[in-house]
């Protein structure tokens, strides 16, 4: 038998080795910077194994235009089920011609109760217009759909004071920042961005101005919290690039086929973070904060990360580092992705990263990132093993592999399928149109997390959506018809958007919806624990999660049988509260202070 010590330096030798043999291997490969596509088309992966790696990928051809995919058959073992009725898609500008980096961006959905009638309701964002001659970009309406139940949405965007086309729109954010107790929404645009106060009498005003929030420049996604812990919810806006049409280079591959521009091209537009007065206006803090000036934003993700009580985000860059702000006193926030082991991936090397979402996918109590990226690349998992303290997890969870022939963006962590475990969302589609190694739509991916950590994918029993191919974008998560299920809202570029009823919900469910009263009242940072047979369950509130979008702000958890929960909520800033005796199959608003209070800080 080899000893400890022994055994300790072999292991470290090993893994020095097998790291220098990634690098060699990774530096083998052609470079991330976008080429034509390969003679013998994209790849797609068959179940990768230890010793086994991907297969060819089988959607090698392109198509040349945007159309709506049909809705098919449902076969008996589908875990989604499209939903027709809903119509609404987000529009790029590419008809225009121009190839701007601008179009390749895609928008969001957030699931919101806009009207209080604890249905989910669904906005999206509309993009824009790009012309064909000059440089008068234009936005396009977004769009609000009113849930009536029963797999019904009726589109009221005008009713609802939404119509004005705005500017060039991108993702969107969603809180009660006036503590009013009704829904607040913010988009983020090429432009201008917007804030759209809800009156409470099911319709919003634009308050933009008065607010101090008309954002120029381009706007990506946002996320709201608590930062300050003043009892009002904070913004952060990510930013891309300094781009306009004024500085816009024309891209053309090596075989002289132009195409979408690279991000490399333009520098990065810094990130904003705002306070919230308290008083209806936002002052910016970006510089008070510590925010760095070098991402070239695509999404965000705020939560208590470490597990400190304090609010940290998590933003994801384009070939550049992924930033990880942990929350310090008032308005400090400490950069530490590259220390925390979540700036670059387990080669050290930037990927073009967009969506986010994080999770227990282990079961050890502390929240993991997940991150997609661009082709040629693995999305990443990071499993945080200590406070702070992240390792890539992408291959002996499964994952390696599976991403590379695709781009990844929109993606959500969450327990489809209502064993406790978080399974794996993505949406799938390319920034290219002629110039990519795979080809512009590409299918969705789903993963089960099996058990001890790993992932297994199980797109074609997902449904007809997953045996489709789409340009994907934006993502939410949630239960729209409130049965306990989680469901899937998607948005394609050009195309229809795509609502998944998840076909298998669990039988009894407890569902919980957080309202702050020390903090903010979306209780941002909270973490939610229920005690299973099997061990804990943990929860997080959290806000910007997925890409460009906003989840449904409930926490649904599966439980063994209809007899009356526990859960035990650890509020943002420190304390906990355990709220007994909640039964299954409703909606329970959980109060701060309301709980058996434990401790407090």
């Amino acid at each position: 038998m080899i000893g400890s010590e022994c055994w300790g330096r072999y292991r470290r030798r090993f893994h020095t080795v097998a790291r220098l043999v990634g690098v060699i291997a990774v530096l083998s490969l052609p470079g991330c910077e976008r080429s034509p596509q390969s003679a013998s088309g994209p790849v797609d992966p068959a179940v990768p194994t230890p010793t086994e790696q991907p297969a060819p990928f089988s959607y090698s051809q392109r198509t040349p235009g945007l159309r709506a995919q049909p809705v098919d058959v449902v076969e008996e073992g589908d875990w989604f089920e499209q939903v027709p009725g809903l119509s609404f898609s987000y529009r790029s500008g590419r008809e225009a011609g121009r190839y701007f980096i601008l179009e390749s961006l895609g928008g969001g959905v957030a699931m919101l109760d806009y009207d209080g009638d604890s249905d989910l309701d669904l906005f999206f964002t509309g993009g824009g217009v790009i012309p064909a001659e000059g440089n008068a970009i234009a936005g396009r309406p977004s769009a609000m759909f009113r849930n009536e139940g029963n797999w019904r949405f009726t589109e009221v965007t005008r009713e609802a004071g939404l119509a004005d086309a705005g500017d060039y729109s991108h993702g969107c954010a969603v809180a009660d920042y006036d503590r009013d107790g009704d829904p607040d929404l913010f988009v983020c645009c090429f432009g201008r961005c917007r804030l759209y106060r809800n009156t409470g009498t099911g319709r919003f005003e634009d308050v933009t101005d008065m607010a101090g929030l008309a954002v120029g420049g381009w706007n990506t996604a946002a996320a709201f919290a608590d930062v300050d812990g003043d009892g009002y919810a904070d913004l952060y806006v990510v930013r891309y690039l300094e781009w306009t049409p004024a500085v816009d280079r024309v891209s053309v591959d090596r075989l002289g086929v132009r195409d979408i521009g690279t991000p490399g091209d333009f520098p990065a537009a810094a990130d904003r973070l705002f306070r919230n007065r308290g008083d209806g206006r936002f002052e910016d803090v970006s510089a008070r904060a510590g925010l760095r000036d070098d991402g070239k934003g695509l999404g965000v993700l705020a939560t208590d990360i470490n597990g400190d009580g304090k609010v940290d985000f998590y933003v994801t860059n384009d070939k550049t580092a992924n930033h990880l702000y942990l929350g310090r006193e008032g308005f400090q926030l400490e950069e530490v992705g590259l220390i925390a082991g979540a700036a670059t991936n387990e080669y050290g090397m930037y990927d073009g990263s967009m969506g986010v979402d994080g999770a227990d996918y282990d079961g050890d109590g502390r929240l993991d990132l997940f991150v997609t990226n661009y082709e040629r690349e693995d999305n990443l998992l990071y499993r945080q093993r200590g406070p702070g303290e992240f390792t890539a997890a992408t291959l002996v969870s499964g994952l390696a592999g599976w991403s590379r022939p695709l781009v990844g963006f929109g993606t959500a962590l969450a327990d489809f399928d209502g064993d406790g475990r978080p399974d794996l969302f993505v949406a799938n589609g390319h920034v290219l149109y002629n110039a990519g190694q795979s080809a512009y739509l590409q299918p969705p991916q789903l993963f089960r997390n099996t058990s001890a950590g790993r992932f297994e994918p199980v797109a074609q029993a997902g449904g007809v959506y997953f045996r489709t191919a789409q340009a994907g974008r934006g993502a939410a998560v949630g239960d729209l018809d409130n049965d306990g299920g989680l469901d899937l809202v998607i948005v394609h570029q050009d195309s229809n958007v795509a609502v998944l009823r998840n076909r298998r919900p669990p039988r009894h469910v407890l569902r919980v919806r957080l309202r702050g009263r020390r903090r903010a009242p979306d209780a941002v940072g909270a973490r939610v624990v229920l005690e299973r047979p099997a061990g804990k369950t943990v929860r997080w509130v959290q806000s910007g999660a997925g890409y460009f979008s906003r989840f449904d702000p409930r926490i649904v958890f599966a439980v063994p049988d209809a007899s009356p929960q526990a859960v035990t909520v650890h509020w943002p800033g420190g304390g906990e509260e355990t709220f007994g005796g909640l039964a299954t199959g409703t909606i329970h608003e959980l109060v701060e202070g309301q709980g058996g209070n434990r401790d407090r800080n």
